[in-house]
């Protein structure tokens, strides 16, 4: 690590593929936030078929400063099989990409992106460990998602 007048000069660590690939189907999504399923699928298809959730997983939790993995099932209510330990069948988390929004326009209009906007603002500051901030970050998410399609469906 080279430091010239105290500053660190050293690059950044070159993020991976996967996760520039993930970070870039989050911000071209409609919806800010999409389960890991949704964003396997996305990634899956234009890197690597090989792709699981759990290492997709893995990759973006390595990321904090880019994603939020949040899991609204954790806690007692979760499904019984995951209690178990049960860790082959993963679980569908929520992704947020919270890094820089980039300059691309909101096609659907000004409500919108303020909508997307504040989902991936909450994201931002929920804390992961609480059951409760989770829940309402969840519940917040599942609104954006019912709103942007209702509007979808008024506009057409």
């Amino acid at each position: 690590m080279a430091r010239v007048g105290g500053a660190d000069t050293s690059l950044e660590d070159p993020v991976d593929p996967i996760a520039e690939c993930a970070e870039r189907a989050l911000h071209d999504h409609p919806h800010p936030a999409l389960r890991l399923s949704e964003l396997v699928e996305l990634v899956a298809e234009r890197m690597d078929r090989s792709l699981d959730g759990a290492r997709l997983r893995a990759l973006l939790e390595s990321h904090p400063e880019r994603f939020r993995v949040l899991d609204p099932w954790r806690g007692p209510w979760r499904f019984p099989s995951h209690r178990g330990g049960d860790h082959d069948r993963p679980r569908d988390v929520w992704v947020v990409g919270v890094g820089e929004p980039g300059d691309r326009p909101d096609p659907s209009g000004g409500a919108a992106l303020k909508l997307r906007e504040s989902v991936r603002w909450l994201a931002r500051g929920v804390d992961a460990r609480s059951p409760q901030e989770v829940s309402r970050w969840y519940a917040f998410a599942l609104a954006e998602r019912a709103l942007r399609e209702a509007m979808e469906q008024r506009a057409t």
